[in-house]
């Protein structure tokens, strides 16, 4: 864990401990004078490590899991979060697949010159 991942982690689990005492993303990174991008790539370093629990909630901010109900919380919202990310890729896909087929089909003078062929 660098410096700056310590710091986050250290104010979180020392001032933000469980769901009732959240801080928002926007707060905290006015708070730690840390810039936005970086400050989500530490906190995902952190869970993601498995350096420290940290929560967060769309409406509320981050916090730290204190309890069971906190870390299914957090956990079942990764779940869910996977699953989207998961449809949205696949309908990706499906749009690649799409897009590469009509692609393959002869369009304008080319179009015409096929269906002339095809009557002769």
């Amino acid at each position: 864990m660098n410096e700056t991942e310590h710091k986050i982690l250290t104010h979180i689990k020392n001032h933000h401990r469980g769901s009732e005492n959240a801080i928002t993303f926007k707060a905290l990174s006015v708070e730690l004078r840390i810039n936005s991008r970086l400050l989500r790539e530490c906190v995902s370093n952190i869970v993601t490590n498995g350096e420290g629990a940290i929560g967060s909630n769309s409406s509320t901010g981050y916090f730290y899991c204190t309890d069971d109900e906190s870390y299914q919380y957090c956990h079942d919202e990764l779940i869910a979060r996977i699953k989207a990310l998961s449809k949205r890729a696949k309908g990706l896909r499906i749009a690649r697949t799409r897009d590469i087929n009509d692609m393959a089909k002869p369009k304008g003078e080319q179009q015409e010159l096929f269906k002339v062929l095809e009557t002769v």
